[in-house]
């Protein structure tokens, strides 16, 4: 089914129809994408979701932390009982259903700091359930610390090929696990997620830790963190996703020690997002008429204006509204800064760039002019469409196993990593994967 965007670039406009707004529709089908990995349960998602009203802003909210609650609860009594593989799926669906109720609040709620606690405890008790288990990092940076996972196929310390993973503007570091975390760690990687400065984790744990343009400052303390931990070789791949495609090609520029870089997708000027994000609400009204009409229409669209108060929450700017911020010449001068269009020339190592054929005309276009910009003799972009790929969305939320395959197809040829997923990597073999005899 095909639905009316009520925000302009990255979110394509195919909907599944079951709510009637476009953003709770396409966050819906986001969050079920997590069945890959057992976040997420068909049963458990289109339940709530027909119990949600959404002429009422709060049962978002409350009926996704209940499902949350009644997961968790489940997840405990299989703890409790020693059944650890169901206690682990169990903690992985309840962290995605409190993070998708948090989604739905506003940064001034309570609850808004409430769930992702929720989120991230019940990740936390599934991690040492995980066959080796997931470690929890901190990265020490500017007196602080910064969240991050690291995983690996197993504790051999074996050199193996690493994929650091940059999320993007409204994820979780957890949300990263799902859409990648698994899916490297079967193909023989080492994977690392970094909450950066901005990243909606980073900024729960340490207000002060919000966006920044000068990425390759906290990613290199995480990357000389990364460098000592057991198992890691020089072959190091970054991949951005949204806003991380901003992210992870800033870094590349800066920092030698990325060998790969794959931004999904490539955002290499943050004013001309916005922009396009912001234009289908704002073009036609007259200026005069601006504030009145943006307060009426996110009223209207409750998880478009919690998913605009986080942006300008993650910035620092949280006393602003949407209107304060678009008027604001120190706010636009600031976010102008997001621009890595002149430097893109300084990426020489190998370089994949994905993107959805639906994300709207600017995705499109920045990615075009990131392939051309950069400097690497091997290069690639890959746009997704539904014909070819059965994707076409914003980061291939629509089909994640595709974007996987083509993202380690690439980089397994980069990195000339062939290893077997199924004689070392135990996390497959706890998938009741079975292979076909000859």
């Amino acid at each position: 089914m095909t639905k009316k965007r009520e925000i302009g670039t990255a979110r394509a406009a195919d909907t599944m129809g079951v709510f009637k707004g476009h953003e709770a529709d396409w966050f819906f089908q986001r969050s079920l994408a997590y069945m890959n990995e057992k976040a997420a349960e068909i049963g458990e998602c289109f339940y709530t979701a027909r119990r949600i009203d959404e002429k009422d802003p709060n049962s978002w909210i409350v009926e996704w932390a209940d499902q949350g609650e009644k997961v968790y609860a489940q997840a405990e009594e299989a703890l409790e009982k020693g059944d650890n593989e169901n206690a682990r799926e169990a903690f992985m669906r309840a962290c995605n259903y409190f993070r998708i109720a948090e989604y739905g609040c506003l940064p001034s709620d309570p609850r808004f700091h409430e769930l992702w606690e929720k989120s991230v405890e019940a990740f936390h008790k599934a991690c040492p359930l995980f066959d080796p288990p997931v470690d929890i990092i901190k990265v020490p940076f500017e007196g602080s610390e910064l969240p991050a996972y690291f995983w690996q196929p197993d504790k051999s310390g074996k050199k193996r090929p690493t994929l650091v993973v940059a999320g993007g503007n409204d994820d979780t570091e957890e949300e990263d696990f799902f859409i990648i975390g698994p899916a490297a760690v079967r193909r023989g990687y080492n994977v690392f997620i970094f909450g950066y400065p901005g990243h909606r984790g980073a900024v729960h744990y340490d207000p002060k830790q919000v966006r920044r343009p000068d990425y390759e400052v906290p990613f290199k303390a995480a990357l000389d963190l990364l460098e000592t931990l057991p198992g890691v070789d020089e072959r190091i791949a970054l991949m951005g996703f949204s806003g991380g495609g901003y992210v992870a090609p800033r870094v590349a520029i800066h920092d030698r020690r990325i060998k790969a870089v794959i931004p999904n997708n490539p955002m290499i000027d943050y004013k001309r997002v916005a922009d396009a994000l912001l234009g289908p609400i704002v073009n036609r009204i007259p200026g005069f008429l601006l504030k009145w009409a943006l307060d009426r229409k996110l009223k209207k669209m409750p998880l478009v204006r919690a998913y605009m108060e986080y942006g300008l929450w993650a910035t620092g700017l949280s006393h602003m509204t949407l209107y304060d911020w678009m008027t604001s010449e120190e706010a636009q001068a600031e976010w102008a800064k997001f621009n890595i269009t002149e430097d893109l020339h300084k990426i020489t190592c190998p370089a994949l760039a994905l993107v959805g054929g639906g994300e709207g005309e600017e995705m499109l276009k920045q990615t075009r002019e990131f392939i051309k910009g950069i400097s690497s003799t091997v290069k690639k972009m890959h746009v997704f469409t539904k014909p070819e790929d059965g994707s076409h969305d914003h980061c291939m939320l629509d089909n994640v196993s595709r974007m996987q395959y083509v993202t380690f197809e690439w980089l397994n040829e980069v990195f000339e990593h062939y290893e077997s997923e199924i004689e070392n990597t135990k996390y497959e073999k706890s998938r009741d994967y079975c292979p076909v005899e000859a």
